[in-house]
């Protein structure tokens, strides 16, 4: 497809090798935009947010390969920046898995997670329990949460380093270990996927310094800090301290909440107006009525492109 107005796209190998990335999670072309325009410069496809904006379902894994493939063409077609895929397990087995991570990377994804959960996943399931316990970043014992073999998820890892060679896909190793086996089983789940090849590994649960300190300890290479937050006001860590042990991708959700807000709060107003006047006259912050619609690219060349291909 010839791209009209698109912009080039940065590797995301190239982006993470020069500094670390601040990167929020999106789901279509709209929230890609708004984290573009905001200044971020990689973004992540959330499966949570995804399934919940493209069926109306929680974060039990209940999307299919054929959606995620279909949401990263259309992103990855759109938006410049770096996009880093969410792929649950590989929906399926290994063989599963390769052909996921194939049609990905085919489908312009910058990087693609591959984790250890079993085929029943998905945040929702545990979500409650590590939240009441947020600096502990592990469940307790009434709320299980089980990951597959490490020879299952490595044997995954191999076939997705496969499935991305001769593209500029980067595998991320991720393990849910911690949560219910601790954080040594976790750290030598992601040694032994390094040594496979894995580019960057990502051990879920990190809460504090003193954790990153310990991986960085033992795990060489590129990591990921996932979904930082704030507890009281305090963020988990400080970007700068964990940068400087090799966490060089960090990710976090704010679009979800940011998204809502602003469509509840026009919405209030037009409903209660009978109007839409407060939507047409709302500046977005003090912008121009240019970048307004730059923002909300209503064109981005294509009328321009039908009229020269419609002249004679």
């Amino acid at each position: 497809m010839t791209m009209i107005g698109n912009r080039e796209k940065v590797k995301f190998r190239d982006l993470v090798s020069r500094k670390q990335v601040f990167t929020p999670c999106v789901w279509d072309c709209y929230s890609a935009k708004a984290a573009e325009m905001a200044g971020f410069e990689a973004i992540l496809l959330s499966g949570a947010s995804l399934g919940f904006s493209m069926s109306g379902v929680p974060d039990l894994g209940l999307h299919n390969q054929e959606e995620l493939v279909y949401a990263t063409d259309r992103i990855a077609d759109y938006s410049p920046l770096p996009l880093v895929i969410d792929a649950d397990d590989g929906f399926g087995d290994v063989v599963q898995t390769f052909r996921t991570c194939y049609r990905l990377a085919k489908a312009g994804a910058g990087a693609i997670l591959i984790e250890d959960t079993p085929n029943e996943r998905g945040y929702a399931r545990f979500g409650r329990a590590m939240e009441a316990a947020t600096l502990a970043g592990k469940v307790d014992g009434n709320v299980p949460h089980e990951v597959v073999s490490q020879e299952l998820w490595l044997a995954k890892i191999k076939a997705s380093i496969e499935a991305c060679q001769g593209s500029d896909c980067v595998v991320i190793a991720r393990t849910e270990s911690k949560l219910e086996k601790g954080l040594d089983d976790a750290i030598e789940r992601c040694v032994r996927a390094a040594a496979l090849g894995a580019e960057m590994t990502y051990v879920h649960g990190l809460r504090t310094l003193e954790e990153c300190r310990k991986v960085a300890k033992e795990l060489p290479g590129w990591k990921m800090f996932g979904d930082v937050a704030t507890v009281d006001g305090v963020p988990f860590v400080r970007l700068e301290e964990i940068e400087a042990l090799g966490f060089n991708l960090v990710t976090m959700h704010y679009l979800e909440k940011g998204s809502m807000y602003g469509m509840m709060d026009y919405g209030r107003h037009v409903f209660k107006d009978r109007s839409t006047r407060y939507a047409d006259e709302h500046s977005m912050g003090g912008m121009t009525p240019a970048e307004q619609k730059a923002s909300l690219e209503r064109d981005s060349g294509w009328l321009d492109a039908e009229d020269r291909w419609k002249a004679l």
